[in-house]
């Protein structure tokens, strides 16, 4: 704070202490003769700033037994010491406090005839006490005999700063944008128009919009808005009776205004709807792409809804724009996460048409199971082939492996070169080798036994008739 501005708060304030009942307890305190309490203490940070008129910031006030920090005018320093006070926050507790918002022109006791800053001014943030811990501000009600302000060396504690008001702009014409209207739209039907009208002044203000279709006034109204304020405009446009054409239309203040034009055609016809393309399976996780051609049949160009619906349910709608006679391709993305396994129907719409497909969602774990039917071929002709004819050995285990598969190769095994070479008559190659001694499954001997298997073949004795160990075996 500047020295000339001390110099005067130093005067200016002897008749605040006067009034203040910091003054009085003092004078209390000494005249008991008791030694008086200590003085509480607080500062203030008050920063220059802009402001729109009805708040100021106080950037840091401490006080140290709590209160609030008012805001003096600069008729402070010409002794209005009342009168000053402009502006005061709310009670503030004891300790710190940091960028404390001001009301200006609100004060308890005081009554102001202007509700905002209209000018640049110098104001003075002054920490006060709350002196009958009433919880309100009661400096100016009761003409300063309570809520003195801190003092700091018999002087009050204060800071000021310039405070600057952006000149307000006044009598500025409302503004209009952002117009919202079909393009399009057949004969005899209503046609909704929208736009944002706002009120660019600082002070409220009334104003008179219209609506204009082909030049002439269907809509006038007035228009109230507070400073800053906007507004929608809304309004409805009948064709009944128009000419089908282009026409131009539109939202307009004093000095501003936003049009389009409207198309009014006698029919407008659906979009049609072909080339459904999706795979026909999907994992239940997967993204889907879907796609579809639409179709303009119109020769002027239109917006229409298409959708995409999956077991019915909507998943997504979307506004097409496409040329007179033309066609164009939509794409939708069908998240399956959430979905059970299953067979589905999923379509795509327009107004009039669409097209549908089925789709197959299968569980993660599906193909695994496939996988494992690969086990079906253990004990196939290749175990079969584990009878090993060729290595002659005639043990058991080859005569598992030919119980495996019960096919032609199977009647083969059992075919050892041993058997053809230790028969030396015609009934060695006969012995349990032939193809229906395989399916009886006898024994060369004629008892029951399974069929083909080595042990029977490899125990014939050497007459070629099986032996006692053999019988045993097959009983």
């Amino acid at each position: 704070m500047d020295d000339s501005i001390k110099r005067s708060f130093a005067a200016v304030m002897t008749a605040v202490l006067l009034l203040s009942a910091v003054g009085m307890i003092g004078l209390a305190g000494a005249q008991d003769g008791g030694t008086p309490d200590p003085e509480p203490t607080a500062t203030v940070s008050f920063a220059d700033q802009q402001t729109n008129g009805t708040t100021v910031t106080v950037d840091a006030v401490n006080v140290s037994a709590g209160g609030f920090v008012a805001i003096h005018d600069s008729s402070l320093l010409d002794g209005a010491v009342i009168e000053s006070v402009i502006g005061v926050s709310g009670y503030l507790e004891p300790g710190l406090h940091e960028n404390v918002t001001v009301t200006l022109y609100d004060v308890p006791g005081a009554t102001f005839e202007q509700s905002a800053l209209t000018e640049d001014e110098t104001l003075v943030a002054m920490p006060h006490r709350d002196t009958n811990e009433s919880g309100t501000y009661d400096f100016v009600a009761t003409n300063g005999s309570e809520d003195g302000p801190y003092l700091a060396n018999a002087s009050p504690v204060v800071d000021s700063a310039n405070v600057t008001v952006p000149e307000q702009t006044t009598g500025a014409s409302f503004t209009v944008a952002n117009l919202t209207a079909p393009e399009l739209v057949e004969r005899n039907e209503s046609v909704e128009v929208s736009a944002t009208v706002a009120n660019p002044n600082d002070v409220a203000d009334t104003q008179e919009v219209t609506f204009r279709f082909d030049g002439e006034v269907l809509v006038r109204e007035d228009v109230a808005l507070e400073p800053g304020e906007s507004t929608e405009f809304d309004t409805t446009v009948d064709t009944t009776g128009v000419e089908t054409g282009t026409f131009f239309h539109g939202v307009y203040t004093r000095e501003s205004g936003a049009a389009a034009q409207l198309r009014v055609v006698d029919q407008i016809q659906s979009f049609g709807v072909s080339n459904l393309t999706a795979p026909a399976n999907a994992t239940v996780g997967e993204s889907v792409s879907v796609t579809a051609t639409v179709t303009n049949p119109n020769e002027f160009g239109s917006e229409q809804s298409v959708e995409y619906r999956f077991d019915g349910a909507l998943i997504e709608a979307r506004d097409v724009d496409v040329g007179g006679e033309g066609s164009a391709t939509v794409e939708f993305e069908l998240g399956t996460g959430s979905l059970a396994s299953g067979t589905y129907i999923h379509s795509v719409f327009s107004t009039d048409f669409g097209e549908s497909a089925l789709i197959v969602l299968e569980s993660p774990d599906d193909g695994d199971d496939a996988d494992d039917g690969g086990d079906a071929d253990n004990g196939d002709a290749d175990d079969a082939d584990d009878g090993d004819a060729g290595d002659g050995d005639g043990d058991s285990d080859d005569s598992d492996n030919a119980d495996d598969g019960d096919d032609a190769d199977d009647a083969d095994d059992g075919d050892d070169a041993d058997d053809s070479d230790d028969g030396n008559d015609a009934d060695d190659a006969d012995d349990g080798d032939d193809a229906d001694d395989a399916d009886d499954g006898d024994n060369a001997d004629g008892s029951d036994g399974e069929a083909g298997t080595d042990e029977a073949g490899d125990q014939s004795g050497p007459d070629g008739e099986a032996t006692d160990e053999d019988s045993q075996m097959a009983e």
